[in-house]
């Protein structure tokens, strides 16, 4: 018999597959009948026949239950439960399938997507997932190049310096450059010794400046970052000209008053 924990744990493992909590339940109850028919299902359950005759009809689409006859009679049989590492291995190769086709797609869609150049286009993200979700959307870069003005040392305590770190490493595997400006702090000196690993270029503002604000530029795209009253968010603005002013005037002016690492 199954305790309520395992019950639980695989519900929640089949939800990937498709599978409701109710034809979790036919499955598993498959298993412990052997052959049976709809209506043995049923009965065992104590649910309305009607209901579990169109949930078995969906199992067996799905690849999890088959029917076979003895004599006349219908009979409904689980697949062993090894049959999951198969329908896993199929959902992989349909996902590696998408992965293939959708660079193509995605840039058909940008073709026909309505686009006013004029009008600045506003997300805003909140808490520590809306921060990761906006540094991986950097990572989708058409000009390989990122600009950073941060205090670094605030948002790798929120964020995680492991996880900071892992990023740089990703974004520059994607041969992404990028320029960051951040406050001297013991991060900034850390991630200088990875410099030419990450394709980075680190420079420093006095140290008696703080602030609780920043923010991460790419292509046509301004990512506002924000830590006020414990509360963290990232407002992204997507607009040309806003972006020029940010990356290659505001930027460029407190590039050349900040100091390199020495």
């Amino acid at each position: 018999m199954l305790n309520k924990t395992d019950r639980t744990r695989i519900i929640n493992q089949l939800i990937p597959f498709g599978c409701n909590t109710s034809e979790t339940e036919i499955y598993i109850q498959s298993l412990q009948m052997g052959p049976a028919s709809v209506q043995d299902i049923a009965r065992k359950l104590k649910r309305n026949r009607v209901t579990v005759h169109s949930a078995i009809e969906q199992l067996i689409e799905k690849g999890l239950l088959f029917e076979t006859r003895q004599g006349r009679k219908r009979l409904i049989v689980a697949e062993e439960p090894s049959i999951l590492f198969r329908l896993l291995q199929k959902k992989k190769n349909e996902l590696k399938l998408m992965e293939a086709n959708l660079n193509y797609v995605t840039q058909i869609l940008e073709t026909v997507q309505a686009e006013d150049k004029g009008r600045p286009t506003i997300k805003l993200y909140e808490g520590l997932d809306g921060f990761k979700k906006m540094l991986e959307e950097s990572l989708d870069n058409k000009s390989n190049k990122v600009y950073v003005f941060t205090y670094v040392d605030t948002f790798s305590k929120l964020i995680g310096a492991d996880y900071l770190e892992d990023y740089f490493g990703r974004r520059a595997q994607k041969n992404i450059t990028t320029q960051l400006i951040f406050p001297p702090c013991s991060f900034a000196k850390k991630v200088n010794q990875k410099a030419t690993e990450y394709k980075i270029e680190v420079r420093l503002l006095p140290p008696e400046l703080a602030w609780k604000s920043g923010f991460f530029s790419w292509d046509n795209k301004v990512a506002l970052m924000s830590y006020t009253e414990g509360k963290l968010t990232c407002t992204i603005i997507e607009n040309r000209d806003i972006a020029y002013f940010f990356q290659k005037v505001l930027l460029e002016i407190i590039w050349h008053q900040a100091k390199a690492i020495v």
